[in-house]
């Protein structure tokens, strides 16, 4: 990734930065570098659904976990 936003910044303004150099400057103008979660090789999709349909206790709108029953 850095080494095509070293490469966009030098076609655009003729400059060439060292990609150890890109987030210093990214993070100088207000960027931040978010990544996202790594999956573990046996994950199914089947498997987050499952999951998702457990009742955790923390949604207000669910009749089992609402604190005002």
């Amino acid at each position: 990734m850095r080494e095509d936003i070293a490469q966009y910044i030098y076609e655009q303004f003729n400059v060439r930065y060292h990609t150890d150099h890109i987030y210093k400057l990214l993070k100088k103008r207000g960027f931040s570098w978010i990544t996202s979660r790594s999956k573990h090789p046996k994950q199914s999709k089947e498997s987050k659904e499952a999951f998702k349909k457990v009742p955790s206790g923390n949604d207000p709108s669910h009749p089992m976990t609402s604190p005002f029953r």
